[in-house]
């Protein structure tokens, strides 16, 4: 009975192990996939960023910081053309349109990554309240957000910027899948962009024309 009951403990903590080691494996696997796609569609509406310089300010490139649950929780808010995170009935997906990207609560009192779609000039805060708009669920899986900018002076990243009616030359995005298990560590998707808009405008605010 000891040999038998000591066979059935090693068993038992193989098994579980085991078990353990599948629930990680496809936690990691699906968490690759909410990431990578997530990535994907947002370095494709960063890379179509769009641009025009006026008083209102409504191109501005956007970023607020913040942290949830421990993670760094931006919000970011830019005009792009590209359809990512557009809905197949979204009216706004074949043109010019403002994008936001944050991490809120969802319906379960989680982080989660959220995407909200506006007309290209529309003010943020504004629209939202007037004309209540429900923003989409991107991703359960996706607990942090965060983007810096590269500051050329510094030769660094920083999370500062300051230009309320400007766009910058490079972001980096990284985006944060926690596990279930408080001692995992949130697996990371980073990406480098440098945005193709900014260098044509600063080769035009740089110009003769605009020097004279």
């Amino acid at each position: 009975m000891v040999i038998l009951t000591i066979a059935m403990s090693i068993a038992f903590q193989a098994f579980s192990g085991t078990i353990r080691g599948w629930k990680r494996g496809t936690e990691v696997i699906d968490g690759i996939k909410h990431g990578d796609f997530a990535m994907t569609h947002l370095a494709s509406a960063v890379n179509s960023s769009i641009y025009f310089l006026n008083q209102r300010k409504s191109y501005a490139f956007k970023i607020e910081k913040g942290t949830s649950s421990g993670l760094p929780a931006d919000t970011i808010s830019f005009v792009t053309a590209s359809s990512a995170f557009m809905p197949e009935s979204s009216p706004l997906k074949y043109g010019p349109h403002r994008i936001k990207l944050y991490i809120d609560d969802d319906d379960r009192g989680n982080p989660a990554l959220f995407a909200f779609a506006m007309p290209a000039i529309a003010n943020d805060e504004e629209y939202e309240d007037e004309y209540d708009s429900e923003p989409m669920l991107v991703s359960r899986a996706i607990q942090g957000l965060e983007i810096m900018l590269y500051d050329e002076e510094l030769e660094d990243w920083t999370d500062e910027w300051e230009k309320e009616n400007s766009i910058p030359e490079r972001v980096k995005l990284t985006l944060f899948v926690a596990s279930d298990d408080e001692d995992e560590e949130p697996i990371e998707f980073v990406r480098i962009i440098d945005i193709p808009v900014s260098q044509s405008v600063k080769a035009k605010l740089s110009g003769p024309t605009n020097t004279e």
